[in-house]
């Protein structure tokens, strides 16, 4: 058996190939290559185990030979100032935790119910576990997941805002994730006080010494697109931003709607598969699940519409996607014996969630600004003359791509005004 570099760490390869003699291979080998795009595993490395040898059957006992298989494999990183950076040791435990206990509980109720993978009516967009394991004294964690590229599923570009045929199917899935919350939370109590504990994490990861300058910078870059009372109340924010978003998605504040959210629902966490002939949109999966907390049951598709979406899907297309969300969340809920789904979660409350909880989203809109429009970090940086990007603004708008960046960040900003037009996190339903 061999492996080619670069290679993950033994506890990794040690359950990994435990795993695969599990799945009956006898003779094998496994070789590894980059599981993500560069740059978009900063919380920990993925890699991608590709699995080649003798299987044996498990129906009759005959081996078959040059049989192919491929993992995911994404453990923390080796380097502790990158871990302290992102606080990745407790990401890793909440993704853990999601799937040894929150995904696996999910399944069980719908198999219970008579849901069954594939029905059209059950959440079942998530990736299968083989292993998920932490250890904070050792300083391990450790998940082996599918590989969705043998499904010949694929991740959209995150710079290329996503329109009405991807966004409307994933509302219909976080209807049904929404439903599933909702059924344990009124059948299985003692399962969603599991739930419950799962505080909002986002605040942890942007509040470490290296990410805290990043709110500051990025509010007074979201300032610099307006004037007056506008500019103010964003640069009133640069210090307690998350701490703002915190505060207004806190335990206290969430009930009778309190539900299990992904947390950090945007394209880059999602992956679709589409129909061969028609090319539509037949499934998808959503992954990433270290931001998973109890919080508003619109905080996933807000988040994914105003920070994904093109601008036409909130402008025209908005009443539309709610629909979707809460005819699955309706449908789902009654299938899983919840009973009227207008007695837990009425329709005409969830826009008004969306105003009331609209904190995190926002938080996260002024975050990935300049990520999502590709700024380059000489935008941010003084010369020798103290000049900022103020003092480049005219150089940098005759720039065809960065005029459109500029352009795109005030777009980006001031749809947010939809939901937040006083930027103060006091909205009430």
């Amino acid at each position: 058996m061999t492996t080619t570099t670069p290679a993950p760490p033994l506890y990794v390869r040690s359950k990994l190939e435990q795993i695969v003699r599990d799945a009956g291979f006898v003779e094998f080998r496994i070789e590894y290559e980059p599981g993500s795009k560069q740059g978009d595993g900063f919380i920990g490395q993925i890699l991608r185990a590709r699995i080649r040898g003798d299987r044996r059957k498990a129906e009759d006992g005959s081996v078959e030979k040059g049989e192919r298989w491929s993992l995911i494999c994404k453990y923390l990183l080796d380097d502790p100032v990158l871990r302290e950076k992102f606080n990745s040791m407790v990401l890793f435990e909440r993704e853990v935790f999601v799937y040894r206990e929150v995904l696996p509980e999910f399944e069980r109720f719908q198999l219970e119910r008579g849901l069954v993978r594939g029905d059209g009516v059950g959440f079942w967009n998530y990736l299968r576990c083989y292993w998920a394991g932490h250890d904070e004294e050792r300083g391990e964690s450790v998940l082996i997941l599918e590989d969705l590229a043998e499904r010949r599923m694929v991740m959209k570009d995150k710079y290329v805002p996503t329109d009405f045929e991807h966004t409307q199917p994933l509302m219909v899935a976080l209807g049904k994730l929404n439903a599933c919350s909702f059924a344990i939370k009124q059948q299985r109590p003692e399962v969603f006080d599991k739930i419950r504990k799962l505080d909002y994490l986002m605040h942890l990861v942007m509040s470490t010494e290296q990410t805290a300058p990043l709110a500051a910078r990025n509010c007074k870059l979201a300032a610099s697109l307006f004037t007056g009372a506008q500019r103010d109340r964003f640069l009133a924010l640069q210090h307690n931003l998350w701490e703002k978003a915190r505060q207004q998605v806190a335990p206290e504040n969430l009930e009778p709607y309190a539900a299990f959210n992904h947390g950090d629902c945007w394209i880059n966490n999602v992956m679709y598969g589409y129909d061969a002939s028609s090319g539509a949109v037949n499934d998808l999966v959503l992954f990433d699940w270290q931001m998973a907390n109890c919080g508003p049951p619109t905080v996933d598709l807000h988040s994914f519409v105003h920070l994904c979406g093109r601008v036409e899907l909130r402008r025209e297309k908005l009443p539309t996607l709610l629909d979707a969300f809460y005819d699955a969340f309706a449908g789902t809920f009654r299938r899983l014996g919840g009973g009227d789904p207008e007695q837990v979660l009425p329709r005409d409350v969830v826009p008004r969630l969306m105003n009331r909880f609209g904190g995190p989203v926002f938080a996260m809109g002024v975050f990935g600004m300049p990520i999502l429009c590709q700024l380059p970090e000489e935008f941010f940086q003084e010369d020798e003359e103290g000049r900022g990007k103020e003092q480049y603004r005219e150089s940098y708008g005759r720039n065809p791509r960065l005029g459109a960046t500029i352009i795109t960040t005030g777009q980006l900003i001031s749809t947010q005004n939809t939901y937040f037009p006083s930027l103060n996190f006091k909205k009430k339903v």
